[in-house]
């Protein structure tokens, strides 16, 4: 494998396929991308954007905005199903390049049943898979139910009665209760397996319509490697894949992905159970994996999406575990030019002899001491952050809310603040800082973070233990009391936390090491009317991250011109003014960021904030150049123009604009003459 794939960056990918001609498939989770290693080795992005939303639709999918594509699947006439997770629908790329829409109306709920998909609702399908008859069947996973689009178009239920929980055995599928099912696989002869996540078992659609338990005896927890599959304890599985009649398992919260043998015995064969990283070039069972999130078998080799190591990891045919692709750190690069003729349904994001400058351009702001929040350490460009994140922004513009928390919380939130702006490929938290992250992270709702809300969330729920339960309830406890007590409001995700630690405390004292360890400890006879009515249940309810986005997120692109928040206008004719952001030119133009940040005295620099070009300015090529800071696509540029741009690029040492226009100059006999004119 190509060490540039290796050398990529990916975010939290969900899922893997691999295709007959062994390209591999990514679901780019945090990334709202799907992305391909070729032949050669080199990655892609075959859809997506990379800005979470939704849009494209019968366009190139490339140009698509997705909302945390979950799951990729590949069809044999090499159209390409992507599940939309927090879209609510299931999308195809056909092999023209075009995204499309086959199922779901894009609001969250359950109807439509026995009519056209596309007028369906679902409520976060997380799985894909399309049969030898060309039949769609999907997860919908918070509908406890799966789904199935018939080759008329039409959708129906073939398993789950919506109501979660666990029941049916042995009955008709459409009776049982499932609870939170992740994954979905059709095997050769017709039989549907299911990762039934919450209920911590593997089921199975035999072809008369009933369902069976073949893993899982519903508690959850690790145990039974060597024995009856029905008898293992799995923790959270959440991928299934069945190649020469044994059934393949990520089971995620164990960090292993197991298998059940043709005997029905099942067997780890690969993690050691602890979470991390580590084995690399060594035998599966030894390594460390990380939330492994999905499983592909191909030519005998296991592929495995290794999700909060940012990786995608295969177990070859020897047993040693090797990486394909992620470097390991969270965040987006590494993806490789190709050629559009050899791969016509990838799209094309070049920039070519007659394209126009796209808008779509990574950008990182730079911090200014403009920027400083009440004299904390804490640096943000407000504007902006109204924008992309406004309920966070909210909490930026609360001194009294900063100054309550610690130095350790006003550098999470930084962090988070770089996230946004400054560092968005870098940005890691530790785990002594996970708990503080989400008693910010759940100040506020609307869509905001949410994928880092429910990893970490996950994170911290799998590393209580019976030794640190205390420690982390108390933090808990503490942290809940500041919010009601200083701040005056809910966090929804402590609440939740609190809640687990009741549920995690029940089940524990129902053993006799829990009961031992935990009875007489202060923080569980404080909690005991809470504790003791729960202590029927057999697992903690598993916590659910969901929100409803009230506001919806903006780009850099529209702060151009927004009078309201600028703090410099850019004089264009007479009466003619750009309004526009300091920090924004500065971050992209060294020469504006002279200007606004060097201390000098500049006399086009008026006091009431005015900067008037000098006369021999171009101003039109001034106002592309402009643009671009606010990554606003702008229109093909004739030849002799692009003669200017250059000069004026070079000028704002704008690399992007350099190349630009070093990619888009053509000399004719048509601009010949006015060519040499400019020259």
């Amino acid at each position: 494998m190509s060490s540039l794939v290796t050398r990529a960056q990916l975010f939290n990918p969900s899922s893997v396929f691999v295709s007959s001609n062994n390209e591999v498939y990514i679901a780019d989770f945090c990334n709202h991308r799907i992305r391909k290693i070729l032949e050669n080795g080199n990655i892609v992005t075959i859809a997506g954007n990379g800005n979470y939303g939704f849009s494209g639709d019968n366009g190139p999918a490339t140009n698509a905005q997705f909302n945390y594509p979950c799951s990729v699947f590949v069809s044999s006439k090499n159209e390409v199903y992507i599940t939309d997770y927090s879209n609510h629908s299931i999308r195809k790329i056909l092999e023209n390049g075009n995204i499309i829409t086959i199922a779901g109306n894009g609001t969250v709920g359950f109807s439509g049943d026995s009519g056209p998909a596309t007028n369906a609702q679902l409520y976060n399908p997380s799985s894909v898979f399309v049969s030898s008859k060309n039949e769609v069947y999907f997860t919908d996973q918070h509908n406890n139910r799966i789904r199935k689009i018939l080759e008329n178009g039409n959708i129906i239920t073939i398993a789950g009665n919506g109501t979660y929980g666990f029941s049916g055995d042995n009955g008709p599928a459409t009776n049982a209760q499932l609870y939170n099912p992740y994954s979905v696989f059709v095997s050769s002869n017709n039989e549907v397996y299911i990762t039934d996540y919450s209920n911590h078992r593997i089921r199975k659609i035999l072809e008369n319509g009933n369902i069976v338990t073949i893993a899982g005896n519903g508690n959850y927890g690790f145990s039974g490697d060597n024995g009856p599959a029905t008898n293992a304890q799995l923790n959270r599985p959440n991928s299934v894949f069945v190649s020469n009649n044994e059934v393949y398992i990520s089971d995620q919260s164990n960090q292993r992905i197991r298998k059940i043998l043709e005997n029905g015995n099942i067997i780890t064969i690969a993690g050691n159970g602890n979470y991390g990283f580590s084995g690399d070039n060594g035998p599966a069972t030894n390594a460390q994996l990380n939330r492994p999130n999905s499983v592909f078998v191909s030519n005998n080799e296991v592929y495995i999406s290794d999700q909060s190591n940012q990786r995608i990891r295969k177990i070859l045919e020897n047993g040693n575990i090797v990486t394909i692709a992620g470097n390991g750190t969270a965040g987006f690069s590494g993806d490789s030019p190709f050629n559009i003729i050899m791969y016509p349904h990838i799209g094309n994001k070049l920039l070519t002899g007659n394209s126009s400058l796209y808008s779509k351009i990574e950008y990182n702001l730079k911090k200014h001491s403009r920027d400083q929040l009440f004299g904390f350490q804490i640096y943000g460009f407000i504007p902006l952050i109204e924008k992309i994140s406004p309920k966070f922004s909210n909490i930026l513009k609360n001194e009294k809310m900063l100054c309550l928390m610690s130095s350790s919380q006003q550098e999470i939130i930084q962090k988070l603040i770089d996230s946004l702006l400054y560092d968005k490929n870098k940005v890691k938290f530790s785990k002594e800082e996970v708990l503080d992250v989400l008693f910010i992270l759940g100040l506020f709702k609307n869509g905001e973070f949410i994928d880092l809300k429910r990893s970490l969330t996950s994170e911290f729920v799998n590393s209580f233990t019976l030794e640190n339960l205390t420690f982390k309830w108390e933090t808990i406890e503490n942290l809940l009391k500041t919010c009601k007590e200083e701040f005056g409001i809910q966090n929804y995700i402590l609440d939740q936390l609190n809640n687990h630690c009741i549920e995690y405390a029940a089940v524990q004292m129902q053993t006799k090491e829990g009961n031992t360890l935990l009875s007489t400890l202060p923080i569980i006879m404080r909690n005991a009317t809470a504790i003791f009515p729960k202590m029927i249940i057999t697992e903690p309810t598993a916590i659910n991250i969901e929100e409803t986005i009230e506001n919806e997120p903006q780009t850099i692109e529209s702060l151009y011109g927004d009078m309201k928040t600028s703090d410099v206008k850019i004089k264009m004719g007479q009466n003619k003014y750009l309004y526009c952001h300091k920090t924004v030119l500065s971050s992209s133009s060294t020469l504006f960021n002279a200007l606004f940040d060097s201390g000098s005295c500049f006399s086009d620099l008026s006091d009431d904030g005015i900067f008037t070009p000098d006369e021999s300015e171009d101003l039109e090529l001034l106002e592309i150049v402009i643009k671009y800071c606010y990554r606003i696509s702008i229109d093909k540029i004739d030849a002799v123009k692009i003669i200017g741009l250059l000069d004026m690029a070079m000028k704002h040492e704008i690399q992007y604009l350099i190349n630009y226009c070093k990619n888009n100059f053509t000399l004719s006999i048509d601009n010949y003459f006015a060519m040499l004119e400019v020259i």
